[in-house]
């Protein structure tokens, strides 16, 4: 592998090389001609964006990462669903979802979790090293409706200083007008330093079981083109239900106080990812724990939804964390003759942790290191994990990395960065401490003190495991379920860790609580019970003043069916809320109260 040294093996086969000058139909009808065709060629006609009022400098481009999401103009339709955004890998292809695909590139299609993307040419490339040219750009066309991403200069990585070599120019055209999709290559000189699956050019879709693939393992020349058109109208009819997130946009791993009284929230967002019209259909969120037992189940019945629809469901049932441990909020759709099983369902980590401690610790692996370790080649890389404390304000005090090898002796450093960056990346430099070789233990934690403590009061944080010289290793986590909250670092470039769907990285972070702030057990303990319930027009909710000093909250109500009824903002008078129930159809509701980042739930009976 490239960069990456894992001390476990992993097996791969070669594969063949396509010389047609057409290909195609696949299941759902896009065909492929190139600019040699000699029936109806595409012309190649460079589209030179560098410069133009319209055209946007993507940055954060470097080694095996991605960068995004950027919009585009409208929905554009992509196979039998419409896509509004994308990323940009570095490794020269965009894609409709976050995916960071390095060496070994797939075969087209290949179902696994890294599907729905453009290879315009998805090979190892390299936008790191002192003089690197390499540069990359989106440029939407006036009328918009065209929208150009621009690889410029962009050399292949390799393993001899300065880590790049080669020119690779070329751009990939998404065309409104026919919905086509065009590759454009205008300069291709040297060659990867890998000589198996190392290059990849193609479109697959959201489930990788349909797609085309027009290169592997074949470069495409200079002054050529690909056309990838769709059918003008398909007899292939997709149902398809699936979960697009728990919780959050990520589904990413929550924190949580340890309450036996509180009430953890279940929320998610499901879609009809097919191109049929769906009937209601099941969805049910479950919290299992560590040993498999159901803390809760929810399930509801969806509205009926057109294609690209979705639906968010807050489910009445919440999870009450009484034990402290890792639980599992799983939420699946039931759709009969469901076209894509692989995006039905999604699991969300939850951490419920003990807060009542002097030293809370917040971690996303289980203690069990996996065969091997991480390392990065040239030792200038590191790994990171992102945390969201369970309660504000908190301090952070200590930090800690599981490392399994440093046969060098080099040691490494525990950094932490505030997330201020760009959609709450990592920015600024809150820490660094070195933990020189020879001081530490292997195959074991090792706890760092900071610095001095480190003030939260709102949002998270990121704790960075940074190599400081070649062959020091982190250990690895293999054990379900996963954060998805991990990230690699390579040339000082943070993007999400490229095994994140199926490992943890055993980094640790440790909080004390300080003052008085409105955490998960103040604010659940700050609301009554609803007097009367079950009511019939009225109903009230005592709020203790003292905890929650808010003159107005925000408060939703949602049916059974996890469907929104109502969205207020509601006074809070001589230590009551009072709610109006008019308009509401008898049966059983969520209230649901926002204080602060919190969210609180009481349920109402309505009775007629």
């Amino acid at each position: 592998m490239k960069k990456l040294l894992l001390l476990t093996a992993l097996a791969l086969s070669g594969f063949g090389v396509f010389a047609q000058t057409a290909g195609g139909p696949d299941l759902y009808g896009y065909v492929w001609r190139d600019s040699n065709d000699p029936t109806s060629p595409p012309v190649y006609n460079w589209i030179d964006v560098a410069g133009q009022p319209e055209t946007v400098t993507i940055t954060g481009l470097a080694d095996d990462n991605i960068t995004g999401p950027y919009l585009l103009p409208a929905p554009f339709q992509y196979y039998w669903y419409t896509v509004d955004r994308f990323w940009v890998g570095s490794n020269g292809y965009i894609s409709f979802q976050p995916a960071q695909i390095s060496h070994p590139f797939p075969i087209i299609p290949t179902p696994n979790t890294l599907n729905n993307f453009l290879a315009g040419m998805m090979t190892d490339l390299n936008f790191s090293g002192a003089g690197n040219p390499a540069n990359c750009y989106y440029w939407t066309s006036p009328a918009q409706d065209s929208v150009v991403i621009t690889y410029d200069s962009v050399p292949f990585w390799t393993n001899v200083g300065p880590q790049w070599t080669g020119d690779n120019t070329f751009q990939i055209i998404l065309n409104y007008n026919d919905s086509s999709i065009t590759y454009q290559y205008k300069t291709q000189t040297g060659a990867s330093a890998s000589t198996t699956s190392f290059v990849t050019v193609g479109i697959e879709n959201n489930s990788g079981t349909d797609g085309l693939m027009v290169l592997q393992n074949l470069y495409p020349p200079s002054q050529y083109c690909i056309r990838f058109t769709p059918p003008t109208s398909t007899t292939l009819q997709i149902n398809d239900a699936s979960t697009v997130y728990n919780d959050n946009d990520i589904t990413g791993a929550r924190f949580i106080s340890k309450n036996p009284t509180g009430a953890f929230l279940l929320n998610t967002q499901v879609k009809n990812s097919g191109n049929t019209t769906l009937n209601p259909f099941s969805v049910t969120g479950i919290v299992r724990a560590s040993n498999n037992s159901i803390q809760v189940s929810n399930t509801v019945t969806t509205n009926t939804l057109l294609p690209s629809q979705t639906q968010d469901i807050a489910y009445v049932n919440p999870f009450v964390p009484v034990n402290s441990g890792t639980f599992r909020f799983i939420n699946t759709t039931t759709l009969p003759g469901d076209a894509t099983p692989s995006n039905d369902g999604l699991t969300m980590e939850l951490q419920v942790v003990d807060t009542t401690l002097v030293t809370i610790e917040l971690g996303y692996d289980n203690g069990v290191a996996a065969a091997g370790g991480i390392s990065w080649n040239g030792g200038d890389g590191g790994c990171a994990n992102y945390f969201i404390p369970p309660f504000y304000p908190c301090d952070i005090t200590k930090v800690s990395a599981y490392i399994v090898a440093d046969p060098n002796v080099v040691g490494y450093y525990m950094k932490v960065y505030d997330d201020d960056g760009l959609n709450a990346s990592a920015g600024t430099l809150l820490d660094s401490v070195f933990i020189p070789g020879g001081t530490f233990n292997t195959n074991a934690f090792t706890q760092t003190t900071l610095t001095q403590p480190l003030r939260i009061d709102s949002g998270g944080y990121y704790v960075a495991w940074a190599m400081a010289g070649d062959g020091v290793a982190l250990g690895q986590n293999a054990v379900a379920p996963y954060s998805n909250r991990t990230f690699e670092i390579l040339s000082g470039v943070m993007a999400d860790y490229r095994y994140r769907e199926i490992e943890d990285l055993m980094i640790r972070s440790y909080i004390s609580r300080v003052g008085v702030g409105i955490e998960e057990n103040e604010a659940e303990g700050a609301f009554g019970q609803f007097f009367p319930n079950p009511a019939t027009d009225r109903t009230s909710i005592l709020i203790d003043a003292t905890r929650i000093t808010q003159s107005s909250i925000p408060v939703r109500i949602v049916d059974l069916q996890g469907k929104l009824v109502s969205n207020k903002i509601m006074p809070v008078q001589n230590n009551m809320l009072e709610l109006s129930l008019s308009g509401l159809a008898a049966g059983q509701y969520a209230v649901i109260f926002n204080v602060g980042d919190r969210e609180i739930a009481r349920k109402i009976s309505i009775v007629r």
